[in-house]
């Protein structure tokens, strides 16, 4: 029945007519004022999209971090990965900033709803080897200087992502995790049982080059984050009420 579902939910959304934002004829100030734009919780005033009869106005406000460690590469020639896009909201204003990077954005459901030359969406559950195996066929070849995981901020989920998608960051670039205490904050997104640490827990054993006990990453996986992260930087975002906490991190390779 899911399989059924599923592939007429492929069909809707192959048909279903999508925004072409190379169109788009419009001067931006700022990612911020992009974000906002499109809509994603990226940005600083935006909608509340988690629930559709309230007028509160919400957003992470991360495009001053984003800008922060990634304008330098605003007009460089690139692959960005973004995984977890709902509809695309943030990769079409990636797409806008960044005028000739080439975009891939990731995401377990049918809700994309932009279009670009510099666009390809994969639809994609990392957690079904079918689908995770289709993705590696896509990017197998390409290294990225950015990747964003703003998945399911499942804790074991954001674990694995970092674990394999690390090592296709180019040198001197960026894997970026949003709101990597999700786990921390909301307890039913810690699926470990203890068996693994919290996000900020292996940022500080990784600064310090300490092993640590995990289930996901090896003693190898930690020798290589050891050896291959330059930098991490933290910040809070705006989100201060649950379930809207806001916090970001940006892994700098070597």
């Amino acid at each position: 029945m899911k399989k059924i579902t599923r592939f007429y939910k492929k069909i809707i959304f192959n048909i279903k007519p999508k925004v072409n934002i190379d169109n788009i004829n419009r001067n931006f100030n700022s990612l911020d004022e992009m974000f906002n734009f499109f809509g994603t919780d990226k940005g600083s005033e935006v909608n509340n999209q988690y629930d559709k009869n309230s007028d509160l106005i919400i957003g992470h406000g991360f495009a001053k971090f984003y800008e922060k460690h990634l304008s330098i590469l605003k007009n460089d020639t690139f692959n960005l990965l973004e995984i977890g896009t709902w509809s695309g909201a943030s990769s079409a204003a990636f797409a806008i900033y960044f005028q000739n990077a080439n975009i891939y954005g990731v995401d377990r459901n049918f809700k994309f709803n932009y279009k670009s030359k510099r666009i390809k969406f994969i639809h994609c559950d990392l957690t079904i080897k079918k689908d995770f195996n289709n993705l590696i066929k896509n990017i197998d070849n390409k290294n990225f200087k950015i990747i964003i995981d703003d998945g399911s901020h499942i804790l074991t989920d954001i674990i694995k992502n970092l674990k394999f998608f690390i090592d296709k960051v180019q040198s001197n670039c960026y894997y970026i995790i949003e709101d990597f205490n999700a786990p921390k904050d909301e307890p039913h997104l810690n699926d470990a049982r203890d068996e693994e640490l919290l996000i900020e827990e292996i940022f500080l054993n990784i600064k310090n080059k300490k092993y640590f006990q995990s289930k996901i990453l090896t003693r190898e996986d930690q020798d290589f984050l050891f050896e291959n992260i330059k930098e991490i930087h933290t910040y809070k975002g705006n989100h201060r009420v649950p379930p809207y906490f806001s916090n970001i991190a940006f892994l700098k390779k070597k």
